[in-house]
């Protein structure tokens, strides 16, 4: 008798902490709920490589919801879905300019740190793509062992952007419990 009591208070439970996630969901503003459905939009779009629709659903978001702290936070997403090595859509180059208008905002911009690091790996990124173009010219040899210290660079800086990757998505999920306590606070 009692083993057909656990389960279903543990469901109870489960059920019961659905409820209120919903709950604190629904109580929360429609610019705030909009952005973590487009923020969850365009993750899972550029986790699974559609880095056009994660770039879309946060364009479309910025244009809806202009001047907010979100629509800010869009522009720093954009940037960041448009330098990873794998979005052959993006480039060092396209990234710089949206971190650039993310800089220049000072009203909010909770992630000016990481956004200063990915600035300057951008435009290193840029410096290293020019840098393999003037070598067309090259001798085979000298050609060669440009290539083998660009790669030697693109390597390094891959490892530099992965490092800030995972310290970027820990401070995101940081600021994400942030909110739900103060949400959770402020009914």
């Amino acid at each position: 008798m009692k083993l057909r009591f656990v389960p279903a208070l543990a469901l109870a439970f489960v059920l019961a902490a659905c409820a209120s996630a919903t709950g604190v969901r629904r109580s929360m503003p429609l610019v705030a709920r909009d952005w973590l459905s487009a923020l969850a939009a365009a993750k899972a779009a550029a986790h699974s490589g559609h880095y056009d629709d994660a770039d879309r659903a946060l364009y479309d978001y910025q244009q809806r919801y202009q001047g907010t702290e979100e629509a800010r936070e869009a522009v720093y997403w954009r940037a960041v879905f448009k330098l990873d090595p794998e979005n052959r859509g993006g480039s060092a180059r396209a990234a710089a300019e949206q971190l650039d208008s993310y800089l220049a905002d000072t009203t909010s911009t909770p992630h000016r740190a990481e956004a200063l690091v990915l600035r300057r790996l951008a435009s290193a990124m840029d410096s290293l793509g020019q840098a393999r173009q003037v070598t067309a010219g090259d001798s085979d040899e000298a050609r060669a062992a440009a290539e083998q210290k660009a790669a030697a660079r693109e390597e390094e800086l891959q490892k530099q952007i992965k490092t800030l990757k995972e310290q970027l998505d820990k401070t995101t999920a940081e600021l994400e419990r942030i909110k739900k306590r103060l949400t959770d606070r402020n009914p």
